[in-house]
């Protein structure tokens, strides 16, 4: 089966991460691969890892994370963390390279439930995937196991052969108000 959470809104990642942890407390064999996100101190990983969740994360690492985590100081919004178009590096070509050979290993050992490409679609759309390559595989793939895609902008082929979309939309969000986020809540 396959599962996608798209949209503007806030919250796709958040629920992946819910049905992950669901998954998990019925005994299924979960894993998370993050595509364009670093190992930072959101503390969703925190909760992945007391639970046995796997997460492999391939982006670029928040340099303040440690800082954060110990309460030293909160997320500022620095972007360094972020991959933007413009500033897309052949580090991180390199990032989501490993980090579609991991799923594809994935898929291939067979010894999953369920599988997370977190940020996959921003991965497609900033042209780090091979696109075709990857509706194939995602045809075949999704008939062996549980994958749920996360991100804005899913393609319509994947929306067409998916089973579940949900599209999360931004009604209004206290980053409107006050623009930070906060710990135990947006990260």
């Amino acid at each position: 089966m396959l599962q996608v959470y798209t949209g503007e809104g806030k919250g796709k990642s958040t629920a992946a991460f819910g049905l992950a942890m669901r998954a998990a407390g019925h005994g299924c064999r979960v894993r998370i691969i993050q595509f364009l996100k670093g190992n930072t101190f959101a503390g969703e990983l925190r909760s992945a890892k007391k639970l046995g969740i796997e997460v492999f994360s391939f982006g670029r690492s928040c340099p303040h994370a440690t800082l954060i985590k110990g309460g030293f100081m909160e997320c500022d919004e620095c972007a360094e963390c972020w991959v933007s178009p413009e500033g897309l590096t052949e580090n991180d070509r390199k990032k989501a390279t490993m980090a579609w050979q991991l799923t594809q290993n994935t898929v291939r050992e067979g010894s999953i439930h369920l599988l997370i490409l977190d940020e996959v679609f921003a991965a497609l759309e900033l042209e780090l995937l091979p696109y075709e390559d990857f509706l194939k595989w995602l045809e075949n793939a999704s008939r062996s196991m549980e994958i749920v895609l996360t991100g804005r902008n899913a393609l319509p082929e994947v929306i067409a052969i998916a089973h579940l979309v949900s599209r999360i939309e931004k009604v209004k969000h206290p980053f409107d108000i006050n623009g930070h986020p906060r710990r135990g809540i947006e990260y």
